[in-house]
């Protein structure tokens, strides 16, 4: 559900493939451990764990790895005869074990060893003993009887003891699974190691005890039935839980110590792909193990009683197993997730910044680009030459390889693709009808698409014309000119502007959805003052000015010289990349239909810079 990518493990592929072990620089580990005692994960994992350091050191020393749910792999040792084992380095803590030879330590042996390590050539296999009870526990072991059929009434008998009723009580086939045995008219559970030894047994509590806080227990209950086939698993803290989940739902259950967590139960389970966790007693607790078992593989299970007490009151496991809720819910994110990108937009802001306008290079410089996925409004007032403007602002694009789709619903599409052939060939066409044929040609090769509505026309429809477009031509820039236009004269005010308003919601998720940028032309509400537009003079309510990136203004002002006439300009009121804001002059060519100037002489550009002047740039 994260959206962040989790890449499952690809061990054996690691094994298999011959050529694996000439791309895999030696571990070459020493036999003996770094360390006798069992490296254990702290319960309380630190809130950025060091799977950054451990990677970019292995790249450093050229050693290839792979890359789980909580663990990074890499090969033992360089054994071309033998399989070698694999190193799994824990990515909270950095502990690492070898699967095969046993080799463990810290994060800090592995780089103080490693120039040592390179020597060994072989990874032996560490074999254990199928037993490894202290005396006192062996023998009450070898005392105790296995469940069969034939004890059903002495199993009844006993658990009646526990509290179960006859309604509700384990069945044999569940304690069989477990390996649940008898011992003088008690239970008693057998704990197992990853390696599937038998390390511990446990005297289940006795009926006074039964619902109080469970045991703590020196190893894992469960991990015996854990195999390669189960994609899922429940985790809970009481043996009596494991066995009434199991019972009710058919789902692996397994009791976890609530003070130790090995690496090796990590291992054990890096091929799951969900967990859920049900710790009645200890929900940080819960929380921490779910870091530490990667947040976005764990489910938590919040129901006020623990498992065994709602089995012996009838409540239904199945439904509050089904009903778990994600540890990493889409909807929200942490720094990590989005950490690697903000440093690429660091260090590369030119690219993240979009496609550079070429016949408005002041436009660039204020707002950097076009980028995907943004929302921009032009507006201005009547006449001022929006659609003429935005003809050539998104030519410009196109021109770029940035695939267009114009969608007109004021004009008709045949005389705006002639404004925009004009503006495209920099000539008065109607002078040059010699050349024609060879500028149409090469607009014909342009990704330029152009919408058929012309007037008012459904939001559906449109956005699903749209839609098609982005899966078809894949289109990255959808122009809509404009939006009254669209809408039609059928509204009160009040209606009018909730329409408006429900319009701008649907281009700006639009945008957001497809990674597709959209320019709406809105026209400003007619005002009395002849002062400059402002963020506020667009029609309707805030909504536009609130959904969008970018605000563009045509302003123009009048000349007060004898010569009358006046001037324009393009101003950026609102820009969410990087907030920069600034104006700069536009000088429309009457011959080119073009606002943009054409490569100059030096009295054009000395002409322009004075007109520039006039017209500051705003920071």
């Amino acid at each position: 559900m994260f959206s962040s990518s989790i890449f499952r493990s690809t061990s054996n592929y690691l094994l298999v493939n011959p050529y694996i072990h000439q791309l895999f620089h030696s571990f070459n580990s020493i036999n003996t451990p770094l360390s006798k005692k069992q490296t254990l994960i702290d319960p309380n994992p630190p809130l950025v764990g060091q799977a950054i350091e451990i990677k970019e050191y292995l790249r450093e020393n050229s050693i290839p790895f792979d890359e789980s749910w909580t663990c990074i792999k890499a090969l033992c040792c360089r054994s071309s005869s033998r399989i070698s084992g694999l190193i799994h380095i824990e990515k909270e803590r950095g502990d690492f074990v070898c699967s095969k030879c046993s080799t463990t330590g810290t994060w800090l042996d592995f780089k103080t060893q490693w120039p040592h390590l390179k020597s060994r050539i072989n990874c032996p296999k560490v074999t254990t003993a199928a037993i490894q009870l202290p005396d006192k526990e062996r023998i009450i072991w070898e005392q105790s009887q296995a469940i069969q059929d034939k004890d059903k009434e002495l199993l009844e008998v006993i658990l009646a003891r526990y509290g179960f009723t006859e309604e509700y009580t384990l069945s044999s086939t569940t304690l069989q699974r477990y390996g649940i045995r008898i011992y003088q008219d008690q239970l008693i559970a057998p704990l197992y190691d990853t390696d599937r030894s038998l390390v511990d047994i446990v005297v289940l509590d006795s009926p006074s005890n039964s619902d109080t806080k469970p045991l703590k227990l020196s190893a894992p209950f469960g991990l015996n039935i854990l195999s390669a086939r189960n994609a899922e698993i429940i985790l809970v803290d009481s043996i009596w839980d494991a066995l009434c989940i199991y019972q009710t739902t058919g789902k692996l259950a397994i009791a976890l110590p609530n003070t130790k967590f090995s690496i090796r139960i990590n291992m054990a389970f890096e091929h799951l792909r969900k967990i859920h966790i049900w710790y009645t007693n200890d929900k940080a607790f819960a929380f921490r193990l779910s870091n530490i078992l990667n947040p976005h593989r764990c489910f938590m299970i919040t129901y006020p009683m623990n498992a065994h007490s709602a089995f012996k009151i009838g409540h239904s496991l199945k439904p509050i197993v089904n009903e778990s809720f994600a540890v990493i819910n889409k909807c929200i994110e942490q720094f990590d997730t989005f950490r690697d990108l903000i440093r690429d937009e660091l260090f590369q802001r030119t690219r993240f910044a979009g496609t550079q306008w070429q016949r408005f290079p002041m436009l660039s410089q204020i707002i950097k680009g076009h980028r995907a996925g943004e929302l921009t409004v032009l507006t201005g007032s009547t006449g001022c030459g929006k659609t003429t403007f935005l003809s050539e602002y998104s030519l410009d694009l196109c021109t770029q390889g940035v695939s267009t789709l114009f969608g007109s619903f004021e004009i008709q599409t045949h005389r705006l693709a002639k404004v925009m052939l004009t503006q495209y060939s920099s000539l008065n066409l109607t002078k040059n009808m010699h050349v024609f044929d060879k500028f149409a040609d090469q607009f014909t090769r342009l990704p330029m698409f152009f919408m058929t509505f012309h007037g008012q026309e459904s939001i559906d429809k449109v956005i699903n014309t749209m839609g098609n477009a982005v899966a078809i031509h894949n289109i990255q820039h959808v122009v809509i000119d404009n939006l009254q236009f669209m809408m039609g004269m059928d509204y009160s005010n009040g209606d009018r502007f909730f329409k408006q308003d429900t319009l701008i919601h649907r281009f700006r998720k639009f945008a957001t959805n497809n990674k597709c940028h959209v320019t709406i032309v809105i026209h400003p509400r007619k005002e009395e003052d002849e002062g400059d537009l402002s963020v506020s003079s667009i029609f309707g309510s805030a909504k536009a000015s609130q959904e969008s990136d970018n605000i563009l203004i045509i302003q123009q002002k009048k000349l007060a010289n004898a010569a009358g006439g006046n001037i324009k300009y393009l101003q950026v009121v609102k820009n969410r990349f990087d907030g920069q804001l600034g104006r700069f002059a536009l000088r429309f060519d009457k011959e080119r239909l073009s606002f943009s100037r054409p490569n100059a002489t030096r009295d054009d550009v000395d002409d322009n810079q004075q007109q520039q002047q006039s017209i500051p740039i705003e920071q």
